[in-house]
């Protein structure tokens, strides 16, 4: 079993150096951040909506704007009410709001974070999994 493991990634990797495809592991990178997180979390019919965000030694604030959404076909509608926005004049932030009595359907927290450092800033948008009520 472990053979025919090895010949099968063996192959695999000649026909990507054939084909000139690169192979990379995918990370996100950032200016100022070191780590952005947008979480839903759901118990019955309300949610937790929690972002993080976490700026290298350089960071002298972070904003934050949490958008939770309701997904209506193939699009994401916000929620009304359920915009909030946060700021520390800090190189970490978190915020945390919740909704509570939501309708059945497929709900998402979007966070679009700036991260500033001095006049310049980077925007990171992070979107949480997918909640079903």
């Amino acid at each position: 079993m472990k053979k025919r493991i090895g010949i099968l990634f063996a192959v695999v990797m000649a026909v990507t150096m054939l084909c000139g495809i690169s192979v990379y592991a995918v990370e996100a990178r950032y200016i100022y951040a070191t780590s952005a997180t947008s979480t839903l979390t759901k118990q019955n019919s309300s949610v937790t909506c929690t972002s993080t965000a976490q700026g290298n030694s350089t960071v002298t604030k972070i904003a934050a704007t949490q958008y939770l959404e309701k997904k209506d076909g193939d699009n994401w509608e916000v929620v009304k009410g359920c915009k909030w926005s946060s700021s520390t004049e800090s190189a970490y932030l978190y915020a945390s709001n919740s909704k509570s009595s939501l309708g059945s359907g497929t709900y998402r927290l979007r966070t679009v974070f700036t991260v500033y450092s001095g006049t310049s800033s980077e925007t990171i948008e992070k979107t949480s999994s997918e909640v079903t009520i």
